[in-house]
């Protein structure tokens, strides 16, 4: 019995303010689909369990980065070497820099409505494929270590936890640089890094306060750091720097516009496996999400993933970005 299977993160940032948003995602899918409300990991992994046997077409993920990339983790564990469906990532969380990434604009609402009336009338829809991250035991879309994972830490502990309060931090942050002040010094203080891509010592003891790899373009703000990052199958981007705070803050406009002129600043690699060894255990992020200081990360290119477009155009198509196409359906609707 195929059709659109909905994970609604409740605890998300857009469903607690808006608890009546599970119910309007229901209200489109009808009786296309099926949508889950989940609080829990546990909730996660019998809604997809259930969504693999009984062959659903498409699973949208209804939630911010975070919930996506722990749902993908656990999509990808249950569907095993089954083929996994298209996924549509629906943007309701705080940042939505993975949406946003793949050129998913407007609330999560309107994109559901659209997928859902292209996929009753049997219309095909386009997809960009992408590979995800494999960071370890994890599987996600972009990773970071220092000024990356320093920076969320302090988006938690202040509180405001919307895009205001992390631009407002990140304001604050750009303003210290350019004195080299105490908030400078905590966030780009040196980590000690030994650095190997595709099994190339890169670096080794090296004073670097930043490293990031990803698969998706944006950072959270939606700034484009990684203009190249979903070009080639299997390859992602790796920026890391060692630069000193007050050159980066001078930089700053052009470093996150996407540009790709070498910029001394920030060195940017495309890699296909990288190790990374640190003096000492860090905290880090992935996708948004902190986890608890380690000091050795093995990162790789994961599973090519299907992600629906439901737009009639893409967004600033590049043509070096991989595409496919998903549809007709059988169109036999969950009763």
């Amino acid at each position: 019995m195929p059709g659109i299977g909905v994970i609604s993160n409740r605890n998300s940032r857009l469903n607690r303010l808006n608890p009546e948003l599970k119910d309007q995602l229901a209200f489109v899918i009808g009786s296309d689909g099926d949508v889950n409300s989940t609080s829990s990991i546990n909730d996660v992994y019998k809604a997809i369990e259930t969504f693999r046997r009984i062959g659903i077409d498409i699973i949208a993920i209804s939630g911010g980065d975070g919930t996506a990339h722990r749902t993908m983790e656990i999509i990808i564990e249950t569907y095993g070497d089954s083929k996994i469906p298209p996924i549509l990532l629906l943007p309701t969380g705080t940042m939505n820099m993975v949406p946003r990434s793949f050129g998913i604009y407007g609330s999560g609402l309107a994109n559901l409505l659209l997928a859902d009336a292209r996929y009753r009338h049997n219309i095909p829809m386009r997809c960009i494929r992408r590979n995800m991250l494999c960071v370890n035991d994890h599987v996600s879309f972009m990773f970071g270590i220092g000024v990356a994972a320093r920076f969320m830490k302090t988006f938690y502990d202040v509180g405001d936890r919307s895009p205001k309060g992390a631009a407002n931090i990140l304001s604050k942050l750009v303003a210290d640089a350019l004195v080299d002040g105490e908030l400078t010094r905590y966030h780009l203080a040196p980590m000690g890094v030994n650095l190997s891509i595709d099994d190339k010592v890169i670096a080794e003891d090296a004073p670097i306060h930043t490293v990031f790899a990803s698969f998706i373009e944006r950072l959270p703000l939606h700034f484009i750091l990684f203009p190249r990052a979903g070009r080639k199958e299997g390859v992602f981007e790796v920026v890391y720097s060692t630069d000193k705070p007050i050159r980066i803050a001078r930089k700053f406009p052009s470093v996150l516009s996407g540009s790709t002129v070498p910029n001394e600043s920030l060195i940017h690699a495309m890699a296909k496996k990288m190790t990374i060894q640190l003096a000492k255990p860090e905290i880090y992020t992935l996708d948004g999400e902190l986890y608890d200081p380690i000091d050795h990360f093995e990162i790789k290119a994961g599973p090519l993933i299907d992600f629906l477009v439901p737009a009639l155009q893409f967004a600033g198509e590049d043509e070096n970005l991989s595409y496919s196409k998903v549809g007709p359906w059988s169109m036999r609707y969950l009763l």
